[in-house]
């Protein structure tokens, strides 16, 4: 998919919105009890699935080798390296299936976040923090589209150092109203995963890294 100027004004105009939106409401609304109100499912496409996460290591640079992203998520006590990270179910399937016939032995972990529990003085924040994972899942989506766009060759380097400027800005806005809670350490781990993205020559490998430890990020949240 191509990424022109009018689509990252619009990506970067909903950031500033949900930024807007989640302070505005942090301070006017009560305390709500019961769900948060969000839930979205990830597709990754992994490779193999290491017994520990010291194993998960060595395979997370075999991955990388091959251009895959190589970040390790861990789900229900299992690791898994990614190759890549989908939206949509039968676009991982056909990824995977691609890779299989490759030879490199590929499957589809599909992983849902939701359900999230609000613990303590979260309960006063939920619907900045539901602004905060919603703003986390487009800047998620900004960067599989421009991974899409590197491998397709319809992005240049230029464009693609834009966009991440546009990921970093979002992230900074993140930053700037989550100084003390739960969204705090993980928005500064984001922010160091962007600078890298963005350090020299930018690879769609390194911009999918980044785009599933921003998913990741959305998964494994703890709200408190």
């Amino acid at each position: 998919m191509n990424i022109n100027k009018k689509a990252r004004i619009i990506i970067a105009g909903l950031i500033s919105a949900f930024v807007l939106i989640s302070v505005i409401l942090c301070f006017t609304l009560p305390s709500c009890a019961g769900k948060l109100g969000f839930k979205t499912t990830f597709y990754y496409v992994c490779y193999d699935t290491p017994p520990d996460a010291s194993s998960a290591g060595s395979v997370s640079s075999v991955v990388r080798s091959y251009g895959g992203a190589g970040y390790i998520i861990e789900d229900g006590g299992n690791y898994f390296v990614t190759v890549s990270c989908y939206y949509n179910q039968r676009d991982a399937e056909n990824v995977a299936a691609t890779l299989n016939k490759k030879g490199l032995g590929c499957s589809v972990v599909q992983v849902t976040a939701g359900d999230y529990e609000m613990r303590g003085s979260a309960k006063r924040y939920r619907e900045k923090f539901k602004g905060n994972l919603e703003t986390l899942l487009s800047l998620s989506r900004l960067c599989y589209d421009l991974a899409n766009s590197l491998d397709g060759y319809s992005c240049g380097q230029s464009t693609a150092k834009s966009v991440l400027g546009d990921v970093k800005t979002g992230l900074d806005g993140l930053a700037r109203i989550n100084t003390a809670n739960c969204f705090t350490k993980e928005i500064e781990r984001l922010m160091a995963e962007c600078s890298d993205a963005s350090a020299g020559y930018v690879f769609s490998c390194d911009v999918r890294r980044l785009q599933i430890a921003v998913t990741d990020c959305i998964v494994n949240i703890r709200l408190y």
